[in-house]
């Protein structure tokens, strides 16, 4: 996993101080970590690893304040809404993971703050029906020292891997080439360049196969 030491809130847009400078609301947060992840012999760049608390079972506040209407939902909705409430992490939960990876993994938390009251219930998972997610056991790690238990997910649905790295660098050293660039491009720079592009436009290079043949 990448090394990383900074720490980075997202504010929502309904948070924030109240009139005339009072105590901020109760505040919850989406928290994440990018990070590079090796499995087999493949290794994948910039993987998104969404953490979440997996022993919560009573919400930190009223449901009515978490969650729009949340009496008046039929029963699937408040149940996608309670798994979904349930696994945010206040702040000083998301403080306390942050020491905690960034001590034994090298890992920045990013944390979005959670706009109360949820509007949508989206359920306990983001991403697409079809999404296969992958989880990581993270609290049953013989180092974890939390008071509380976090687990992440993730998937490496159109994350950047080895053999599509290895093809960008290769496409653009014979790009430079064919420019008739003389100045020399080590590979740590064609790598930064390759991953920029792919983070920036989602753009990458394949190369072609027998089933792409006329």
């Amino acid at each position: 996993m990448g090394m990383a030491r900074r720490f980075h809130v997202i504010r929502g847009g309904r948070g924030g101080r109240g009139q005339g400078g009072g105590l901020r609301p109760l505040v919850l947060f989406r928290a994440y970590s990018i990070g590079e992840l090796q499995r087999e012999e493949l290794t994948y760049y910039n993987v998104r690893f969404n953490w979440y608390r997996l022993d919560r079972t009573e919400p930190v506040a009223p449901w009515e304040h978490l969650v729009a209407d949340f009496y008046s939902l039929d029963e699937r909705l408040q149940k996608k809404a309670r798994e979904e409430v349930l696994r945010y992490l206040t702040e000083e939960e998301v403080w306390e993971l942050r020491l905690y990876l960034r001590e034994h993994h090298g890992l920045e938390v990013i944390a979005e703050e959670v706009s109360l009251p949820i509007l949508s219930p989206r359920g306990p998972f983001w991403g697409g029906e079809k999404t296969v997610f992958h989880f990581l056991e993270l609290s049953e790690r013989p180092d974890y020292s939390l008071p509380f238990r976090v687990w992440g997910y993730y998937s490496l649905a159109g994350c950047l891997c080895t053999p599509t790295l290895e093809a960008g660098c290769r496409f653009l050293e014979k790009a430079l080439a064919h420019l008739k660039v003389k100045k020399a491009v080590g590979r740590k720079d064609l790598e930064g360049v390759v991953k920029a592009i792919y983070l920036q436009e989602g753009l990458y290079v394949r190369r072609r196969g027998p089933e792409d043949a006329d």
